[in-house]
């Protein structure tokens, strides 16, 4: 147990190295050590490290990037954000577009994928009208977030939530889409409070366009392949199989090389949860996981789930929330 604990410990310090500036390793190579070393220091054997992976959440995540991939390069998100402005009239109008816009984006597309692909869409954005990027930026930010966990797909956490406890799709979506909305409120209603004095109009003469390009057949069939999965999803179909199908299904359709989009899809996030994988199952063999269950509150009542929550909060802001996911799943 003492082995197991200290590899995931040092993996840690490797994962949060980068952000210190200490190391160079970054986040995927840090869980890849911790994995070899699991596996090196006898903690798990060869085939016990490939078993631990969850292929379910890796497919997922597979899936969902394959599909946000032929998106991108029909030009979707170009489009939605040239919409956005063009229905908004002013400063706080954007503003507002943006936190819904994000949202309800992050809640089907993964929050990761939305924040990479509309970062820089939304600074050119707003440093073409010549406004303060800052409001602009955390409501993509906190509305990717808030959004994303309106579904099981919005988010790795809530991927690893859905493949672990076989939550069906509907039902989450029908107890926490009311919830996300409601956040999404009142996030809304924060920025604008807090940002209200830094919210100026646009300087006369700015641009107000923001270039893209379009393909439509592709657009049309990338919207149907999607539709397809979230309409397996609320039917009840495996999350990870029907993702992985709609990604297939989309290939066919678009009859577009899938080499591009294979070139970027995120590979070093599937790395690091593979191999996170393998670092939580080295601890969970351990025993230590077991070992710690005893301090983790077992009531269902209002005081459980509150002081659960708080354990959520707590341990996902202090190891990371993926991490802290996975243990507190195994």
């Amino acid at each position: 147990m003492v082995i197991a604990l200290a590899v995931f410990a040092v993996t840690y310090i490797l994962i949060a190295a980068r952000r210190l500036s200490l190391l160079h390793v970054g986040r995927p190579a840090g869980a890849l050590l911790g994995a070899v070393a699991m596996v090196l220091l006898g903690r798990l054997t060869p085939t016990e490290a490939y078993a631990a992976v969850d292929l379910n959440t890796i497919g997922l995540l597979f899936g969902m990037m394959i599909l946000a991939g032929y998106l991108e390069e029909a030009g979707f998100f170009g489009a939605l954000a040239a919409h956005t402005l063009r229905r908004s009239s002013s400063p706080t109008a954007l503003l507002g577009a943006i936190v819904w816009v994000t949202g309800i984006a992050s809640a089907f597309l993964m929050n990761d994928t939305v924040c990479l692909v509309m970062t820089p869409i939304v600074a050119a954005l707003v440093m073409a009208l010549r406004l303060d990027p800052l409001p602009y930026l955390l409501a993509l930010a906190t509305s990717a977030n808030i959004g994303s966990v309106a579904t099981l797909a919005g988010n790795p956490q809530n991927m690893l939530v859905g493949t672990a406890s076989g939550i069906p799709y509907r039902e989450y979506l029908l107890v926490m889409a009311p919830i996300a909305f409601l956040c999404l409120a009142l996030n809304h209603i924060l920025l604008l409070r807090v940002f209200r004095t830094r919210l100026r109009p646009p300087t006369e003469g700015a641009p107000a366009e923001i270039p893209y390009r379009l393909r439509r057949p592709m657009l049309v069939k990338s919207l149907a392949a999607l539709a397809g999965v979230v309409l397996a999803w609320l039917l009840g179909a495996d999350l990870s199989f029907a993702a992985v199908a709609g990604a297939a299904t989309c290939i066919l359709l678009n009859r577009f090389s899938p080499a591009r989009i294979l070139e970027r899809l995120d590979w070093s996030l599937l790395l690091f949860f593979a191999s996170l994988f393998v670092v939580i199952g080295g601890v969970a063999r351990s025993g230590a996981l077991d070992l710690a269950r005893g301090f983790v509150p077992q009531s269902s009542g209002l005081l459980g789930v509150a002081a659960f929550s708080a354990l959520s909060v707590a341990g996902s802001n202090l190891f990371s929330n993926v991490p802290f996911v996975m243990a507190a799943g195994t």
